[in-house]
């Protein structure tokens, strides 16, 4: 029986030893037989969907707002505000304000009364007509302290775009950023692939010469493969983060758009001669913070109108005038008649004076938990200064580590490890280890300039100026 498996044995081992290289398209060939995508009932109908239903294109939007081809972060910018429906409707309420404060400052309408007096129970003699017209007058100053109440919220309304404004801005930075990023990890995975494919020629060539073993061309070409996936990823969230700008600027911006980023200066924002973040003093921003904010200042005409309406309460206790006048027709009488009247509400009667103590108690009360909500909003603004400086600054020394210190030597490591294995001095897995070294260290360059670029964006927000 022995005898029998030495043929099939020595056949094996000579189609092992004598075939050169195991080819790329053979070990693809191996993994798609190895992974069949088997489809489930819910996969299998999507499957269907997608092969045999006809695709109806909605063109509505990009009709309405147009296709950019190439565009830049200010460009970004400029068409997240300008086509922002949520600004736009704000802006509209805005005005709807304005008209409500013009409309507090005018009387309320006259009166006109019409009467017939004294009727006879036979409805043949009317003993008295009477014409009159009367108009209420508030007391001085509370018509005014009305429209400024709503000036004070228009005020507010309009602090509450700028905010929006600045919300919608790093929003779009945060994306445009991840997007520079997602660009160098695809530069990455190309140039990764390309040496990848150089190490593999060179595993095969060690192979078919009898010094290397068959085994590293399979470990080249699972890295390769690794890679060919990755890139698909990466594909598909440059396609999400295309989605979140055309979704935020309200122009179409896909896979053909070409996207600008000469606006991100590394070289400048790593220069300590140019861009001194150590440097920057915590006070100086805090107290420009403080001035400019516009969630603050929306606080702030909070309390300008708590202010406002506890005058309102106090006014309140003020009396308003009715004034009447009236012109009377006798027809039993030789001549007609003229009527005058003033009349006034009296706000001290003590069933009704109540709600006026208790109105200006409201507005008090209203004053006090705005002035407490402004020193609140004060303090979380100092420290988020304080953080956003301290993570920036921290951030700026990663990145020039890993410009300075880590990417320089993991890449001095990988060429001489690839000389040594080319050499025949160390192993595959020696120069696969520094390639992931050298890879992950490029990785957490660019990754830590993303988050460094963030951190400035940020510091923009909680302070409210442009720091570049």
């Amino acid at each position: 029986m022995f005898k029998n498996l030495i043929k099939p044995i020595i056949f094996i081992s000579l189609f092992v030893l004598i075939k050169p290289g195991y080819s790329q398209h053979g070990f693809d060939v191996y993994l798609s037989q190895d992974s069949v995508y088997r489809y489930n009932s819910t996969f299998s109908e999507i499957d269907s969907i997608l092969k045999n239903n006809s695709v109806k294109i909605d063109t509505s939007f990009s009709n309405t707002f147009g296709r950019a081809e190439v565009i830049n972060l200010d460009q970004l910018i400029y068409f997240a505000l300008n086509n922002s429906p949520e600004i736009k409707a704000m802006q509209t309420r805005i005005e709807a304000e304005k008209k409500l404060a013009y409309q507090k400052a005018y009387l309320p309408d006259p009166m006109f009364e019409f009467e017939l007096d004294d009727i006879m129970t036979d409805f043949k003699q009317v003993g008295m007509i009477n014409f009159f017209l009367s108009q209420m007058f508030m007391f001085p100053g509370k018509l005014k302290l009305d429209k400024e109440a709503v000036l004070h919220n228009v005020d507010m309304m309009n602090v509450d775009i700028i905010d929006m404004s600045t919300n919608m801005i790093n929003m779009i930075k945060m994306n445009y950023f991840d997007l520079y990023f997602n660009e160098q990890k695809m530069q990455i995975n190309k140039e990764n692939q390309l040496l990848m494919k150089n190490l593999i020629s060179a595993a095969e060539i060690r192979y078919s010469t009898a010094k290397g073993m068959q085994m590293d061309v399979f470990k080249g070409q699972v890295e390769f493969s690794k890679l060919v996936n990755e890139e698909a990823v990466l594909k598909r969230e440059r396609m999400n983060l295309l989605s979140n700008l055309t979704s935020l600027t309200k122009v179409v911006i896909d896979e053909n758009t070409k996207i600008n980023f000469s606006s991100i200066d590394v070289d400048f924002l790593l220069n300590d001669n140019n861009f001194q973040v150590e440097k920057i003093d915590v006070n100086k921003l805090v107290n420009y913070a403080f001035q400019k904010r516009a969630d603050l200042q929306s606080i702030y005409h909070r309390v300008l109108m708590s202010k406002t309406d506890l005058e309102m309460a106090k006014k309140s206790r003020y009396p308003d005038f009715n004034v009447k006048v009236g012109y009377k027709i006798l027809p039993m009488e030789e001549t007609n008649a003229f009527s005058f009247m003033v009349g006034v509400n009296i706000p001290i009667a003590p069933w009704t004076s109540g709600k006026y103590d208790y109105a200006i108690q409201r507005s008090t009360l209203g004053i006090k938990a705005a002035n407490l909500e402004y020193e609140t909003k004060r303090n979380e603004i100092r420290n988020q200064i304080d953080t956003t400086l301290n993570r920036l600054i921290a951030n700026k020394n990663t990145v020039k580590y890993y410009k300075d210190v880590v990417i320089p030597q993991s890449e001095n490591s990988l060429k001489s490890t690839q000389y040594s294995y080319e050499s025949g001095m160390t192993t595959f897995i020696d120069i696969l280890e520094a390639y992931r070294m050298y890879t992950e260290s490029k990785l957490m360059f660019y990754e830590s300039v993303n988050m460094y670029l963030k951190m400035i964006s940020d510091l923009e927000r909680v302070t409210g100026m442009n720091i570049k």
